[in-house]
């Protein structure tokens, strides 16, 4: 108990991981470059470069081993589930006797009979990178949770995240300016609409959705929870100008960019889950906050009439609209852009895959041939679900669909709790961007695989942990009566704002 207090109220440990934490912002920037990761060679470089972070945590953590295992005792929920969902595709490649694997999944044994290795995978190969790419999350979830332990460093890496979006969002506007089309990585690609270095615009949306959150947050934390101060008009435009020339405007710019991205992929779910998730996430915020301040509801408010009405009518948010009604398949160069109706469909035929393996699934990964055994015959071939749920269950089975949407809960609770009962601006801040991220990507999977894609899930997992992080900063904890103690907060504000001079 003395270790984990120790762990909780000491951020340095006296370990020197700056290389660490600068190689997990790195790897931030450079997993969407390559087409979202989305190809077996970018997989590889993922793969390892999480495991290079990972064996330099170790060895960066090699005095303070018990330091280290009282830090991870903080988060022992998160990590445990997280762990428990990377281990799976594991447990489904191990060889298993024909009585056992009769027991787990007679299905699986049913279409593997004849076969002399039987695995509850019914593709190896898949479940083989799958296994690899969950271990790699959870690997940066642990590096994350080891080397972000003070606000300087949770708001430098929230400030990343949205400058890795404004890169992401510059890059596919001047791609779309131009209407370039070329090959890559064997792969055709025609800007006609705006993706970025992403093949596919739904997943380009997805990637937005979480650096928008995560932005929007950091830009709540920015205004902090002091009152406006009351005066004349003069002083009111004193504060106008202020806030104009001050970091919190660039920071309010970049936001714009990114929105102007998000509407311009024409994506009607990536959309509509960003624009729902900042509506109920911000009235949650409003109604948890005892005290809030002016200046946090008028961001708010500005949000979404300004990002919905002004931005979004000024770059053709009324061509979503309009797609909405659309169910024709457009054809387009190198891809086909399917209605939503259809992708319901596929969803619904996948799931019949759930019954047949309910506990296992058929393989982590393996859903691009299993559902060839699902589809009708005069259906197109599908290599993903177009929902996250139903591919999950089908691939993991109803176990693995558990543990992930306990981790999932979990956290979104923790967001929360920070929510109701925190007064630091940085912990509300960062807790509203990851409940936010949480709130879009649940609505956008319903139509989408944005979970598939390495960039994005790799992206949610860290944002995800930011929440975690927040929960337990030092100097800004939650005393046992659920109210925090003045001095320990106030310490914990003054930290924040002069680590913010450096940062801004």
């Amino acid at each position: 108990m003395n270790t984990v207090s120790s762990a909780r109220s000491t951020s340095n440990f006296g370990v020197n991981d700056r290389w660490l934490f600068a190689g997990l912002l790195l790897l931030l920037f450079w997993a969407p470059l390559p087409l979202g990761s989305n190809r077996t060679w970018a997989v590889g470089v993922l793969v390892l470069w999480s495991q290079v972070l990972l064996f330099g945590a170790m060895f960066a953590w090699r005095h303070a081993a018990d330091a280290a295992f009282a830090r991870l005792t903080l988060f022992k929920w998160p990590v445990l589930l997280l762990g428990l969902f990377a281990a799976l595709p594991w447990i489904q490649l191990l060889p298993l006797p024909a009585g056992v694997l009769a027991v787990v999944s007679p299905e699986a044994l049913r279409v593997e009979q004849g076969i002399s290795a039987l695995q509850l995978s019914l593709d190896t190969f898949q479940t083989q990178i799958y296994a690899a790419l969950s271990f790699a999350y959870f690997s940066c979830f642990i590096v994350a949770l080891l080397t972000v332990r003070d606000d300087q460093r949770l708001d430098f890496m929230a400030l990343a995240i949205v400058c890795a979006g404004l890169f992401q969002a510059v890059i596919g506007v001047l791609l779309f300016s131009v209407g370039a089309t070329y090959r890559v990585f064997f792969f055709d690609i025609a800007h006609t609409r705006l993706f970025g270095t992403f093949g596919y615009h739904n997943h380009f949306a997805g990637y937005m959705e979480l650096c928008l959150s995560v932005g929007i947050g950091l830009m709540l934390a920015r205004l902090g929870t002091e009152p406006g101060q009351r005066g004349n008009w003069r002083h009111k435009l004193v504060k106008v100008f202020d806030f104009i020339l001050s970091p919190k405007m660039r920071l309010r710019m970049m936001l714009v960019i990114m929105v102007i991205a998000l509407v311009l992929t024409r994506s009607r779910m990536g959309n509509a889950g960003f624009f729902a998730a900042m509506l109920i996430v911000g009235l949650l915020t409003i109604v948890l906050s005892r005290k809030l301040s002016p200046a946090t509801i008028g961001l708010i408010a500005s949000l979404v009439v300004i990002d919905v009405l002004v931005i979004g009518s000024w770059v053709g948010l009324e061509k979503v609209v309009n797609r909405v009604r659309e169910t024709a398949i457009v054809q387009e160069i190198g891809a086909k852009e399917e209605s939503v109706e259809l992708r319901t469909d596929v969803a619904r035929h996948a799931a019949e895959i759930v019954p047949d393996f309910p506990v296992f699934g058929t393989g982590a990964g393996s859903f691009y041939n299993t559902y060839l055994r699902y589809r009708t015959p005069r259906e197109s071939y599908w290599d993903h679900a177009h929902n996250d749920y139903v591919e999950l269950a089908a691939d993991n089975g109803l176990l693995g669909l558990g543990i992930l949407g306990g981790f999932v809960l979990l956290t979104a609770a923790v967001a929360v709790k920070i929510l109701l009962r925190r007064r630091s601006s940085l912990p509300r801040g960062i807790a509203f961007g990851s409940l936010m991220t949480i709130v879009a990507l649940a609505i956008h999977s319903t139509v989408d695989f944005n979970l598939q894609l390495p960039a994005n899930a790799l992206l949610l997992v860290l944002v995800m942990a930011m929440a975690w992080l927040a929960s337990e900063l030092p100097g800004g904890g939650t005393a046992s009566g659920g109210k925090e103690r003045r001095s320990s907060s106030s310490r914990g504000k003054s930290t924040y704002r002069s680590g913010m001079q450096g940062v801004a």
